[in-house]
This record gives C-alpha cells, sequence and structure tokens, in this order.
C-alpha cells in the first residue's frame, strides 16, 4: 500500500482556523504523518497604486509580507499545538486562497485537507465560501472543521452509491480506532419527489410508486445499511425520509455529533461551478465539523 501523506491545514489566521489547526494536528500525529500548515497572502494586499505591476510590488513588499506572514502562522500553530508545534511545517504563498490551498495540497499528495468553517456573509453567500470552493476542486479529502467539544459521536451518510465507499471505510477506521458511536443513516426522497420535473409543464399525469414497492425499498435499505454496519464497526444505523441534506443535519443536531462524514460525487468540468449538492449545503449549515470523503485514509495508529 502507498504510504499516507501529509496533513495540510489551512488558515487564514482567524479564529475559525483554530479547529482546524486542532484537528489536523492530531490527525497528523494519529498517522504518523507530516503536518503542513498553509497561510495564502491574497493578491489584493500586494497591490499598490504607485506600483501597479506585480512583479514590483513582490520586490516591495513580498520578503516582508511573507516572513511576517509565517511568524504570524508559527505563533497561532504554537498557541494552539503546544509543544507539537515544533513538527509542523509552515509555508507561505501568495495568490487566490483556494487554488493555492488545493495546488499545496496537490504538490504535497496530501491525505488531507483542513480548512476552517467560517460563517458565510456577505458576497459569499452568492460566491461561495473557500472552504467549499476547497471542497469542491480537491481531489482529496477535506475536513471543514468547527469548534466545539468532543462528543465521541459521528454521523456518517451513504445514498450506497460509488462515491459514498471513501466516507463509510474512513468512518470504520475511526471506530475500530478510537471506539466513537459511529452512526450509519440513509435518508429516502418521498415518493412524491421523484416526479420528473420535465412532465409537468406538459400536463402529464405521473402515478407513484405503489405502496408495496416504496415497502420493499425501505426494507432493501434497512436491510443494506445492516449489512454495512456490521461490515465497518458502526454502533447503529437508521433510514430516514425527507430532503437528505436537511435530514442529515436534523439528525447531526439531534444526536449532538462533534463530526459528519458524506461522501463526493467527485464532479468535473462546469458541473462542479453549480452549487446545491447534498455535501455543500451540509457545510454550509452544519454546527458540527464535516469530512467530505474521497480518498481512503488508514485507520490511525493505536
Amino acid at each position: 500500500m502507498d504510504p499516507v501523506g501529509p496533513v495540510v491545514v489551512a488558515t487564514d489566521l482567524s479564529d475559525a482556523s483554530r479547529p482546524a489547526i486542532e484537528r489536523g494536528g492530531d490527525h497528523a500525529a494519529a498517522l504518523g504523518v507530516p503536518l503542513i500548515v498553509c497561510h495564502v497572502v491574497p493578491d489584493v494586499f500586494r497591490q499598490h497604486p504607485l506600483m501597479p505591476t506585480s512583479a514590483e510590488n513582490d520586490l516591495l513588499f513580498g520578503p516582508d509580507l511573507i516572513a511576517r506572514a509565517a511568524e504570524l502562522v508559527t505563533n497561532q500553530v504554537t498557541d494552539v499545538l503546544g509543544a507539537s508545534a515544533g513538527d509542523a511545517r509552515v509555508t507561505v504563498e501568495s495568490g487566490a486562497p483556494d487554488e493555492e490551498i488545493v495546488r499545496i495540497a496537490e504538490a504535497n499528495r496530501a491525505s488531507l485537507i483542513a480548512v476552517g468553517g467560517k460563517p458565510r456573509e456577505g458576497a459569499q453567500i452568492v460566491l461561495g465560501h473557500v472552504a467549499e470552493r476547497v471542497v469542491r476542486y480537491a481531489h482529496t479529502s477535506v475536513l471543514v472543521a468547527r469548534d466545539g467539544g468532543p462528543t465521541k459521536k459521528i454521523l456518517v451518510a451513504t445514498d450506497f452509491s460509488e462515491g459514498a465507499l471513501p466516507a463509510l471505510r474512513i468512518a470504520g477506521a475511526i471506530a475500530r480506532s478510537s471506539g466513537i458511536h459511529v452512526t450509519l443513516l440513509h435518508v429516502m426522497k418521498p415518493p412524491s419527489s421523484m416526479l420528473p420535473s420535465a412532465l409537468m409543464p406538459l400536463g402529464n399525469t405521473w402515478t407513484p410508486p405503489a405502496a408495496a414497492a416504496v415497502e420493499q425499498l425501505e426494507a432493501l435499505g434497512l436491510s443494506t445499511l445492516e449489512s454495512l454496519a456490521k461490515e465497518h464497526g458502526f454502533a447503529s444505523f437508521e433510514q430516514r425520509e425527507g430532503d437528505p441534506a436537511d435530514v442529515i443535519l436534523e439528525r447531526a443536531k439531534e444526536l449532538e455529533v462533534e463530526m459528519i462524514i458524506t461522501g463526493s460525487r467527485g464532479r468535473r468540468g462546469l458541473v462542479r461551478l453549480v452549487l446545491g449538492s447534498v455535501a455543500e449545503k451540509v457545510i454550509r449549515n452544519s454546527l458540527a465539523s464535516v469530512l467530505v470523503a474521497r480518498e481512503v485514509i488508514e485507520a490511525p495508529r493505536q
């Protein structure tokens, strides 16, 4: 098996980044892999009205700005991780934060990216938060970390697709290695929501599936959940009906979980520019940390 890559933690030096540093550091220590903490200085901070070219600005502000940022990042990492901060490698880059974070992770073949979950405000409601864009474009798993004490409870969501497999495997590794209570959740959409939208403007009628067919699907779902829970060592499983993202958020709050783990369909091309997937809606609204699983992360060492 290929060695597990490092953990890359992104910080913008705000308090929202502290949970990412803490959880990213814990994960790197558990796996015995390097911890890389990166900070990206946006290009806007290097612009000067009397020196419009980027080359001139780099000469004037580059070294001092990068050095000062590196000092601030080192201080924050030390404050969060304490003595273990010496094991972290700090890197400071400039550019678009989401692009640089993904580039750094790919260049180092990271096994996990950890970013803070800041509240969405102003233009971010339309444009999307940096964390969302990192989740959208990264090729590895991304943890959107939020503040909150450990509850030793995790909710892992599955839709039985191939994209959900990494979430199951990662949650299983956590359950086996740490004894954390993991609840497996599958959300069925109500039959009424399955009406093809193309039929509506044409005035066509649609007959919902028979009650017996729905019951058969529910039974199949529960049977599959039971098998998956046994296979991965989950403590419990449940099946609900409704909008997947809404139900996941509701159950996470009711169960008081510290983290939600969900898969990603791995969208590519222009489709990735469209917001509205289950994972993105959960990231935006969850009070708990959210791990969007793409690649399998080895079980933490004892």
